[in-house]
Protein backbone atom coordinates (compact mmCIF):
# COMPACT_ATOMS: atom_id res chain seq x y z
CA UNK A 1 0.00 0.00 0.00
CA UNK A 2 1.69 3.19 -1.13
CA UNK A 3 0.87 6.75 -0.25
CA UNK A 4 2.09 9.63 -2.38
CA UNK A 5 1.57 11.90 0.60
CA UNK A 6 0.47 11.66 4.21
CA UNK A 7 -0.81 14.48 6.39
CA UNK A 8 -0.54 14.00 10.12
CA UNK A 9 -2.18 16.26 12.65
CA UNK A 10 -2.39 15.41 16.34
CA UNK A 11 -4.03 17.37 19.12
CA UNK A 12 -4.49 15.92 22.59
CA UNK A 13 -7.36 16.71 24.90
CA UNK A 14 -8.50 15.30 28.25
CA UNK A 15 -10.68 12.26 28.98
CA UNK A 16 -12.36 10.60 31.96
CA UNK A 17 -12.51 6.86 32.57
CA UNK A 18 -15.66 5.66 34.28
CA UNK A 19 -15.05 1.91 34.50
CA UNK A 20 -16.05 -0.85 32.11
CA UNK A 21 -18.78 -3.41 31.66
CA UNK A 22 -18.26 -5.88 28.84
CA UNK A 23 -21.01 -7.42 26.76
CA UNK A 24 -21.18 -11.03 25.60
CA UNK A 25 -18.20 -12.58 23.84
CA UNK A 26 -17.81 -15.86 22.01
CA UNK A 27 -18.16 -17.98 25.14
CA UNK A 28 -20.75 -15.76 26.78
CA UNK A 29 -18.24 -14.02 29.06
CA UNK A 30 -18.48 -10.42 30.28
CA UNK A 31 -16.14 -8.08 32.11
CA UNK A 32 -16.40 -5.61 34.98
CA UNK A 33 -13.75 -3.47 36.61
CA UNK A 34 -12.09 -0.06 36.62
CA UNK A 35 -9.26 1.52 34.70
CA UNK A 36 -7.25 4.77 34.97
CA UNK A 37 -7.34 7.96 32.98
CA UNK A 38 -5.17 10.94 32.35
CA UNK A 39 -5.13 14.49 31.07
CA UNK A 40 -2.68 15.70 28.47
CA UNK A 41 -2.39 18.51 25.97
CA UNK A 42 -0.27 18.60 22.88
CA UNK A 43 -0.28 19.75 19.29
CA UNK A 44 1.78 18.38 16.48
CA UNK A 45 1.67 18.77 12.73
CA UNK A 46 3.66 16.89 10.17
CA UNK A 47 3.47 16.53 6.41
CA UNK A 48 5.29 13.64 4.74
CA UNK A 49 5.61 13.09 0.99
CA UNK A 50 6.79 10.12 -1.06
CA UNK A 51 10.11 11.87 -1.55
CA UNK A 52 10.60 11.61 2.22
CA UNK A 53 10.63 15.37 2.79
CA UNK A 54 8.73 16.84 5.69
CA UNK A 55 8.24 19.83 7.92
CA UNK A 56 7.03 19.54 11.46
CA UNK A 57 6.32 21.53 14.59
CA UNK A 58 5.38 20.10 17.93
CA UNK A 59 4.67 21.36 21.41
CA UNK A 60 3.50 19.26 24.29
CA UNK A 61 2.79 19.38 27.99
CA UNK A 62 1.77 16.49 30.19
CA UNK A 63 -0.11 16.75 33.46
CA UNK A 64 -1.17 13.10 33.68
CA UNK A 65 -2.91 11.80 36.77
CA UNK A 66 -3.52 8.09 37.20
CA UNK A 67 -6.05 6.33 39.39
CA UNK A 68 -4.99 2.71 39.11
CA UNK A 69 -6.95 -0.20 40.50
CA UNK A 70 -6.28 -2.52 37.58
CA UNK A 71 -2.65 -1.66 36.90
CA UNK A 72 -3.11 0.46 33.78
CA UNK A 73 -1.94 3.76 32.35
CA UNK A 74 -2.96 7.01 30.73
CA UNK A 75 -4.14 8.01 27.29
CA UNK A 76 -5.09 11.42 25.93
CA UNK A 77 -7.59 12.22 23.15
CA UNK A 78 -8.11 13.93 19.76
CA UNK A 79 -6.22 14.22 16.42
CA UNK A 80 -5.98 12.53 13.04
CA UNK A 81 -3.75 10.63 10.64
CA UNK A 82 -4.69 10.47 6.98
CA UNK A 83 -4.68 7.17 5.07
CA UNK A 84 -5.43 5.98 1.58
CA UNK A 85 -8.75 4.57 2.73
CA UNK A 86 -7.95 1.02 1.76
CA UNK A 87 -10.06 -1.69 3.35
CA UNK A 88 -8.04 -4.54 1.89
CA UNK A 89 -5.88 -7.09 3.66
CA UNK A 90 -2.53 -5.94 4.93
CA UNK A 91 0.15 -7.70 2.94
CA UNK A 92 2.81 -7.06 5.56
CA UNK A 93 5.20 -5.47 3.13
CA UNK A 94 5.69 -2.23 5.05
CA UNK A 95 4.53 -0.04 2.15
CA UNK A 96 6.97 -1.37 -0.38
CA UNK A 97 9.47 -2.88 2.06
CA UNK A 98 9.33 -6.65 1.98
CA UNK A 99 10.29 -6.78 5.64
CA UNK A 100 13.43 -8.73 4.95
CA UNK A 101 16.93 -8.14 6.20
CA UNK A 102 19.81 -7.28 3.95
CA UNK A 103 22.54 -9.76 3.09
CA UNK A 104 24.68 -8.14 5.78
CA UNK A 105 22.10 -8.94 8.46
CA UNK A 106 21.14 -5.28 8.98
CA UNK A 107 17.41 -4.78 9.48
CA UNK A 108 15.76 -2.81 6.70
CA UNK A 109 13.43 -0.27 8.24
CA UNK A 110 10.00 0.80 7.05
CA UNK A 111 9.22 3.76 4.79
CA UNK A 112 8.90 5.99 7.88
CA UNK A 113 12.59 5.72 8.72
CA UNK A 114 14.19 9.13 8.37
CA UNK A 115 10.96 11.07 8.87
CA UNK A 116 11.43 13.91 11.36
CA UNK A 117 9.90 13.46 14.80
CA UNK A 118 6.67 15.44 14.95
CA UNK A 119 4.85 14.17 18.05
CA UNK A 120 5.79 13.90 21.73
CA UNK A 121 7.54 10.78 22.97
CA UNK A 122 6.93 8.70 26.11
CA UNK A 123 3.19 9.47 26.11
CA UNK A 124 0.13 8.22 24.28
CA UNK A 125 -0.73 10.45 21.33
CA UNK A 126 -4.20 10.05 19.76
CA UNK A 127 -4.61 9.76 16.00
CA UNK A 128 -7.26 8.55 13.58
CA UNK A 129 -6.92 6.21 10.61
CA UNK A 130 -9.43 5.31 7.96
CA UNK A 131 -10.46 1.66 8.09
CA UNK A 132 -13.43 0.03 6.43
CA UNK A 133 -14.82 3.40 5.35
CA UNK A 134 -14.72 4.82 8.90
CA UNK A 135 -12.32 7.08 10.79
CA UNK A 136 -11.02 5.02 13.71
CA UNK A 137 -9.24 6.04 16.89
CA UNK A 138 -5.63 4.95 17.32
CA UNK A 139 -3.09 5.82 20.03
CA UNK A 140 0.66 5.83 19.40
CA UNK A 141 3.42 5.66 21.99
CA UNK A 142 6.95 6.44 20.81
CA UNK A 143 9.74 5.55 23.24
CA UNK A 144 11.72 8.25 24.97
CA UNK A 145 14.81 8.99 22.90
CA UNK A 146 13.09 7.80 19.72
CA UNK A 147 15.62 7.61 16.87
CA UNK A 148 14.04 8.11 13.40
CA UNK A 149 16.83 6.06 11.84
CA UNK A 150 16.44 3.02 14.12
CA UNK A 151 13.87 0.37 13.07
CA UNK A 152 11.77 -0.43 16.17
CA UNK A 153 9.56 -3.43 16.80
CA UNK A 154 5.90 -2.40 17.00
CA UNK A 155 3.48 -3.79 19.58
CA UNK A 156 -0.21 -3.51 18.64
CA UNK A 157 -2.34 -3.66 21.80
CA UNK A 158 -6.00 -4.74 21.92
CA UNK A 159 -8.06 -3.80 24.98
CA UNK A 160 -10.62 -5.69 27.00
CA UNK A 161 -14.32 -4.82 26.85
CA UNK A 162 -15.34 -1.44 28.21
CA UNK A 163 -18.24 0.98 27.90
CA UNK A 164 -15.91 3.90 28.55
CA UNK A 165 -14.90 6.30 25.79
CA UNK A 166 -11.33 5.65 26.99
CA UNK A 167 -11.58 1.87 26.69
CA UNK A 168 -8.18 1.65 24.99
CA UNK A 169 -6.72 2.02 28.49
CA UNK A 170 -7.98 -1.44 29.46
CA UNK A 171 -4.71 -2.97 28.26
CA UNK A 172 -1.69 -4.67 29.81
CA UNK A 173 0.85 -1.78 30.02
CA UNK A 174 3.58 -3.46 27.98
CA UNK A 175 5.14 -0.07 27.21
CA UNK A 176 6.11 0.25 30.89
CA UNK A 177 8.53 -2.63 30.37
CA UNK A 178 9.92 -2.06 26.88
CA UNK A 179 11.89 1.05 27.80
CA UNK A 180 13.43 2.73 24.76
CA UNK A 181 13.10 -0.36 22.57
CA UNK A 182 9.62 -0.41 21.01
CA UNK A 183 6.80 1.57 19.46
CA UNK A 184 3.35 0.78 20.87
CA UNK A 185 0.01 1.26 19.18
CA UNK A 186 -3.47 0.90 20.66
CA UNK A 187 -6.64 0.67 18.65
CA UNK A 188 -10.10 1.37 20.01
CA UNK A 189 -13.01 -0.95 19.25
CA UNK A 190 -16.13 0.59 17.72
CA UNK A 191 -18.32 -0.96 20.42
CA UNK A 192 -17.51 -2.04 23.96
CA UNK A 193 -15.80 -5.22 22.77
CA UNK A 194 -13.87 -6.09 19.63
CA UNK A 195 -15.50 -7.42 16.49
CA UNK A 196 -13.28 -10.48 16.19
CA UNK A 197 -14.82 -11.96 13.04
CA UNK A 198 -12.32 -12.83 10.27
CA UNK A 199 -13.51 -10.01 8.01
CA UNK A 200 -14.76 -7.69 10.74
CA UNK A 201 -13.92 -4.17 11.84
CA UNK A 202 -11.16 -5.34 14.21
CA UNK A 203 -9.11 -6.98 11.47
CA UNK A 204 -9.80 -4.00 9.18
CA UNK A 205 -8.41 -1.64 11.81
CA UNK A 206 -5.23 -3.69 12.17
CA UNK A 207 -4.83 -3.70 8.39
CA UNK A 208 -5.04 0.10 8.42
CA UNK A 209 -2.80 0.65 11.44
CA UNK A 210 0.21 -1.23 10.07
CA UNK A 211 0.84 0.97 6.99
CA UNK A 212 -0.18 4.13 8.86
CA UNK A 213 2.46 3.47 11.51
CA UNK A 214 5.18 2.21 9.20
CA UNK A 215 5.01 5.16 6.81
CA UNK A 216 5.21 7.70 9.64
CA UNK A 217 7.73 6.14 12.00
CA UNK A 218 10.76 3.91 11.76
CA UNK A 219 9.53 0.34 12.25
CA UNK A 220 11.04 -3.11 11.84
CA UNK A 221 8.59 -4.94 9.52
CA UNK A 222 9.96 -8.30 10.66
CA UNK A 223 8.95 -7.68 14.29
CA UNK A 224 5.27 -6.81 14.40
CA UNK A 225 3.61 -8.04 17.59
CA UNK A 226 0.08 -8.14 18.99
CA UNK A 227 -1.04 -8.31 22.61
CA UNK A 228 -4.50 -8.48 24.10
CA UNK A 229 -6.61 -8.83 27.23
CA UNK A 230 -9.95 -10.68 27.29
CA UNK A 231 -11.89 -9.47 24.22
CA UNK A 232 -8.57 -8.10 23.00
CA UNK A 233 -7.02 -11.54 23.51
CA UNK A 234 -9.64 -13.04 21.21
CA UNK A 235 -8.81 -10.27 18.73
CA UNK A 236 -5.10 -11.02 19.07
CA UNK A 237 -5.59 -14.71 18.29
CA UNK A 238 -7.83 -13.95 15.33
CA UNK A 239 -4.95 -11.88 13.97
CA UNK A 240 -2.47 -14.64 14.83
CA UNK A 241 -4.58 -16.86 12.59
CA UNK A 242 -5.62 -14.52 9.78
CA UNK A 243 -2.53 -12.31 9.77
CA UNK A 244 0.07 -14.85 10.77
CA UNK A 245 2.03 -13.83 7.68
CA UNK A 246 2.18 -10.26 8.99
CA UNK A 247 2.84 -10.79 12.70
CA UNK A 248 5.97 -12.24 14.31
CA UNK A 249 4.51 -13.07 17.71
CA UNK A 250 1.56 -12.59 20.07
CA UNK A 251 0.94 -12.49 23.82
CA UNK A 252 -2.47 -12.70 25.46
CA UNK A 253 -4.27 -12.97 28.77
CA UNK A 254 -7.80 -14.24 29.51
CA UNK A 255 -8.90 -15.08 25.98
CA UNK A 256 -7.93 -16.96 22.88
CA UNK A 257 -9.59 -19.56 20.61
CA UNK A 258 -7.83 -21.04 17.66
CA UNK A 259 -9.55 -19.86 14.51
CA UNK A 260 -9.59 -21.64 11.13
CA UNK A 261 -8.24 -20.92 7.69
CA UNK A 262 -5.04 -19.64 9.29
CA UNK A 263 -2.01 -18.41 7.36
CA UNK A 264 1.61 -17.99 8.38
CA UNK A 265 3.19 -18.88 11.72
CA UNK A 266 3.61 -16.88 14.91
CA UNK A 267 5.23 -17.42 18.30
CA UNK A 268 2.88 -17.15 21.26
CA UNK A 269 2.67 -16.65 25.01
CA UNK A 270 -0.70 -17.18 26.69
CA UNK A 271 -1.79 -16.47 30.27
CA UNK A 272 -5.11 -17.63 31.70
CA UNK A 273 -6.40 -18.12 35.22
CA UNK A 274 -8.01 -21.45 36.01
CA UNK A 275 -10.48 -19.63 38.30
CA UNK A 276 -11.58 -17.06 35.68
CA UNK A 277 -15.39 -16.92 36.04
CA UNK A 278 -15.98 -14.77 32.96
CA UNK A 279 -13.88 -16.30 30.18
CA UNK A 280 -13.34 -20.02 30.35
CA UNK A 281 -9.78 -21.25 30.08
CA UNK A 282 -10.79 -23.53 27.19
CA UNK A 283 -10.59 -20.59 24.77
CA UNK A 284 -6.94 -20.01 25.59
CA UNK A 285 -6.28 -23.75 25.51
CA UNK A 286 -7.67 -23.89 21.98
CA UNK A 287 -5.42 -21.04 20.86
CA UNK A 288 -2.44 -22.68 22.55
CA UNK A 289 -3.14 -26.04 20.93
CA UNK A 290 -3.36 -24.48 17.48
CA UNK A 291 0.02 -22.82 17.98
CA UNK A 292 1.56 -26.04 19.29
CA UNK A 293 0.52 -27.89 16.16
CA UNK A 294 1.43 -25.11 13.73
CA UNK A 295 4.85 -24.55 15.33
CA UNK A 296 5.85 -28.21 15.46
CA UNK A 297 5.89 -28.43 19.26
CA UNK A 298 5.72 -31.66 21.24
CA UNK A 299 2.70 -31.20 23.49
CA UNK A 300 3.41 -34.46 25.32
CA UNK A 301 7.04 -33.70 26.22
CA UNK A 302 7.98 -32.17 29.59
CA UNK A 303 7.84 -28.36 29.58
CA UNK A 304 10.55 -26.01 30.84
CA UNK A 305 9.87 -23.33 33.48
CA UNK A 306 10.61 -19.75 32.43
CA UNK A 307 11.72 -16.89 34.65
CA UNK A 308 8.08 -15.76 34.88
CA UNK A 309 6.45 -18.28 37.21
CA UNK A 310 4.23 -20.23 36.47
CA UNK A 311 4.98 -19.93 32.75
CA UNK A 312 6.18 -23.06 30.97
CA UNK A 313 7.86 -23.29 27.54
CA UNK A 314 6.96 -26.23 25.31
CA UNK A 315 9.60 -28.53 23.86
CA UNK A 316 10.21 -29.38 20.22
CA UNK A 317 8.89 -26.12 18.76
CA UNK A 318 10.57 -24.51 15.79
CA UNK A 319 13.31 -22.45 17.51
CA UNK A 320 11.93 -19.30 15.91
CA UNK A 321 8.36 -20.09 17.02
CA UNK A 322 8.29 -20.80 20.76
CA UNK A 323 5.03 -21.37 22.63
CA UNK A 324 4.74 -20.50 26.34
CA UNK A 325 1.75 -21.36 28.56
CA UNK A 326 1.08 -19.62 31.88
CA UNK A 327 -1.79 -21.11 33.89
CA UNK A 328 -2.44 -19.10 37.04
CA UNK A 329 -4.91 -19.56 39.88
CA UNK A 330 -6.79 -17.22 42.18
CA UNK A 331 -6.43 -14.21 39.86
CA UNK A 332 -9.92 -14.51 38.39
CA UNK A 333 -10.42 -12.27 35.34
CA UNK A 334 -7.85 -9.62 36.24
CA UNK A 335 -5.25 -8.36 33.75
CA UNK A 336 -2.48 -9.45 36.11
CA UNK A 337 -0.38 -6.47 35.01
CA UNK A 338 2.44 -7.28 37.43
CA UNK A 339 2.90 -10.67 35.78
CA UNK A 340 1.63 -10.05 32.25
CA UNK A 341 3.50 -6.80 31.55
CA UNK A 342 7.05 -8.10 32.01
CA UNK A 343 6.21 -11.59 30.72
CA UNK A 344 4.73 -10.17 27.51
CA UNK A 345 7.70 -7.93 26.80
CA UNK A 346 10.40 -10.42 27.74
CA UNK A 347 8.82 -12.99 25.43
CA UNK A 348 8.24 -10.66 22.49
CA UNK A 349 11.62 -8.98 22.74
CA UNK A 350 13.31 -12.39 22.58
CA UNK A 351 11.92 -12.95 19.08
CA UNK A 352 14.44 -11.88 16.46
Amino acid sequence: MGWSSLLLTAQLSSGCYEGFVGDAMTDGASETGTDPTGDATATATATATATATATATATATDTSEVEDTGGGDTTGGGGEVGSDGSEGTTDGDGDGDDGSSSDTGVVEGSAGCGMPLAIPTAEWVPMTVEAGGMMRDVFVYLPEGYDPLRPYPVVYQFHGCSNSAERQNNNVPVHDHSGADAIHVRGRAIASCWDTSPDGSGVALFDAMVPAVETQWCADPTRRFATGYSSGAFMTHQLACRRGDVLRGVASIAGGQGGSGCVGEVAGLLIHDIDDPMVGISGSEAARNRLLEANGCDAAAPTTPTEHEPCQAYAGCDPALPVVWCQTSGQMHSRQDGRAGPAFWDFLSSLE
